[in-house]
């Protein structure tokens, strides 16, 4: 996959009209943004264009004991919320229950270079998540796997 450099454009071409305190909004603004929209974005090939990049955990439950093992997977989730919110260029974290083939999955979400920055951590906390999901009775199939995630149409986009 290749990664291209964004063109950098300034917010606002002349400063010198603008008051402190609207300086500031801007540097508070340019600081976040890269959050929201990552500047870097890549092609698998030349039709696939991507700026985000995915990390899921994933794994099946069981119905045993009225679900036992989804209320243990959710806990691990729940364990792991307090180091995923540190993680640098965090866009969002997404969890999916699937009722008929018994997926649980928690995806992690971010722009190009942060997923890069992240993935120098081991995938921090990936470790304990996928341990914890190996220690509930009734859990199987625990993968991991990256991909690409770009929105089609709608408010994500």
């Amino acid at each position: 996959m290749a990664i291209a450099k964004a063109e950098e454009k300034p917010l606002v071409e002349d400063v010198s009209s603008l008051t402190p305190a609207q300086i500031h909004q801007i540097h508070q603004y340019e600081a976040e943004v890269w959050k929201k929209a990552p500047r870097n974005s890549g092609y698998v090939c030349p039709e696939i264009h991507y700026n985000t990049l995915a990390r899921e955990w994933r794994c099946k439950w069981s119905m045993d004991d009225q679900k036992r093992s989804l209320t243990e997977c959710q806990r691990v989730l729940e364990r792991a919320v307090p180091a995923l919110r540190k993680v640098h260029g965090l866009l969002g974290v997404q969890r999916v229950v699937c009722g008929d083939c018994h997926d649980f999955k928690i995806i992690v979400k971010m722009g190009i270079d942060s997923f890069q920055d992240w993935s120098g951590t081991q995938f921090y906390p990936e470790e304990e998540v996928i341990q914890g999901l190996y220690s509930i009775e009734g859990v199987s199939k625990i993968e991991v796997q990256t991909y690409t995630l770009e929105p089609v149409f709608g408010p994500g986009r």
